[in-house]
């Protein structure tokens, strides 16, 4: 048995104490994994009782009558399980009416992001470098290139959102909100800050992510900034 897996045991065997009690239950409604996890745990206890409840059905045929009036401590088993699967089905519920918030930005970054397009200026070599090390997948050497480039006045707003990018492909989603933020500072008539850095927040996928990346969506949506088409739809299944 797994990790994953003794921890569920731990839940319907009493393992866990009353918050982390809460925190299974909750996690059941907002992970879908993990909620694919505990609907396997319960199938596969369902199949294992079933086989002893068979097995036990055959004995029962031959047991003495004054033998058949045996108690057996399952109730709080079956309530838990009950319990939990009402969880799960919710959770189920829940992601079938949307995607998860996750899976939304993961779309958008292989549809939209796997190759940056060419941006010409008075660094043009240097930045289309960058740009041809971030289309072949060299995203370190691509790093490099537009760190050194966030210092060159020419180019700077597009070495912020490239670096950003490759900090968001390569899941640093910190580092690449931090690089978003920055680029939401620098006045454009068209700022693509707000957009990826709520990509980076539904990536990231904290507690607080959603909300604030919703708020991030608003903004994107109400002033027609680039990315306003998606932040749209959805702001439609978050």
């Amino acid at each position: 048995m797994n990790e994953q897996l003794h921890y569920i045991d731990d839940y319907f065997t009493g393992a866990l104490g009353p918050e982390e009690k809460a925190a299974f239950e909750q996690r059941c409604t907002t992970d879908q994994e993990f909620a694919r996890e505990v609907a396997f745990y319960l199938s596969a206890r369902s199949v294992i009782k079933e086989e002893v409840h068979q097995h036990k059905a055959a004995a029962f045929k031959k047991m003495p009558v004054s033998m058949v009036a045996v108690k057996r401590p399952v109730g709080r088993y079956l309530a838990a399980a009950a319990t939990l699967l009402l969880l799960v089905i919710a959770g189920w519920l829940y992601f079938s009416k949307s995607p998860a918030p996750s899976k939304l930005a993961d779309g958008y970054i292989k549809e939209n992001l796997r190759e940056l397009s060419v941006t010409m200026s008075s660094e043009g070599d240097s930045l289309q470098t960058g740009i041809a090390a971030y289309n072949k997948g060299d995203y370190d050497t691509a790093e490099k290139i537009f760190t050194t480039l966030t210092n060159t006045a020419s180019v700077k707003t597009d070495a912020i959102k490239y670096l950003g990018i490759v900090y968001l492909v390569t899941k640093r989603y910190d580092m690449a909100i931090a690089q978003f933020d920055l680029l939401t500072q620098i006045p454009l008539y068209a700022n693509p800050g707000p957009f990826y850095k709520a990509l980076a927040l539904l990536q990231r996928g904290t507690p607080e992510d959603l909300q604030l990346a919703k708020k991030l969506l608003l903004e994107v949506k109400n002033n027609q900034l680039p990315g306003s088409k998606y932040a749209t739809d959805w702001l439609n299944k978050l």
